[in-house]
C-alpha cells in the first residue's frame, strides 16, 4: 500500500499539471510544447495514457515495431461545423531510452500555435522525410534534450485543398 499511494499521487499530478498547460484554440485544446516535451520524457505509456486522455484523446491501437512500440490515440473534433480527427502517437523505444510524441491534425494551425513557443529553441535545417516533400513546409528545432519538427502539409482533399499539420517531439 505504501508504494501504491506515491504512484497515485504522481498520476494525479501528471493529469493536473498537463491539464493546466493546455492552450485553448477556438475550443480545440492542444498541449503546449512544454507539455509535449514533458510527455516525451515520461518513458511510460501508462502515465502518457492518463495525461493524453485529459485532453480528449482516446486509445486506438498499439503497434509493436522493430526497436520501438507505438501507441496511437485519436479524438474527433468539430471546428466551425467541420469534422476532424486529431491523431497523436506516442512511440517509446524498447529499451526506454527515448520517446517521440507525434501530433497530426487538420483542425488547427499548429505552425501558428507552436512557432512562438519555440523561440528559445535553435532553428536547424530539416533533414526529415516529410521536409523533402514539395507539398510540405517544415521547420526543425533543437534544444539540448529535444528535437522538434513542425510541418505544414498541403493535401488534396475530395472537396478542395486543405492543410494537415504535424509536430514531432523527440527526446534525444
Amino acid at each position: 500500500m505504501k508504494a501504491f499511494f506515491p504512484t497515485i499521487c504522481l498520476m494525479l499530478l501528471t493529469v493536473f499539471s498537463s491539464h493546466s498547460q493546455i492552450t485553448p484554440n477556438n475550443g480545440n485544446p492542444f498541449p503546449t510544447i512544454s507539455t509535449l516535451t514533458t510527455w516525451a520524457s515520461l518513458n511510460s505509456q501508462s502515465q502518457f495514457d492518463i495525461a493524453i486522455r485529459a485532453v480528449g484523446f482516446k486509445f486506438e491501437v498499439k503497434e509493436p515495431g522493430e526497436g520501438s512500440t507505438a501507441f496511437t490515440y485519436i479524438r474527433k473534433v468539430v471546428v466551425n461545423e467541420v469534422n476532424y480527427t486529431d491523431r497523436i502517437v506516442y512511440r517509446i523505444t524498447n529499451n526506454n531510452s527515448a520517446s517521440i510524441i507525434s501530433l497530426v491534425t487538420a483542425s488547427t494551425d499548429l505552425v501558428s500555435l507552436y512557432t512562438p513557443q519555440l523561440a528559445t529553441f535553435k532553428n536547424n535545417n530539416c533533414k526529415t522525410e516529410m521536409s523533402k516533400d514539395k507539398n510540405t513546409t517544415c521547420s526543425c528545432y533543437e534544444s539540448a534534450n529535444f528535437a522538434i519538427d513542425l510541418c505544414d502539409e498541403r493535401v488534396k482533399l475530395t472537396m478542395g485543398d486543405g492543410n494537415k499539420y504535424f509536430v514531432s517531439v523527440a527526446k534525444k
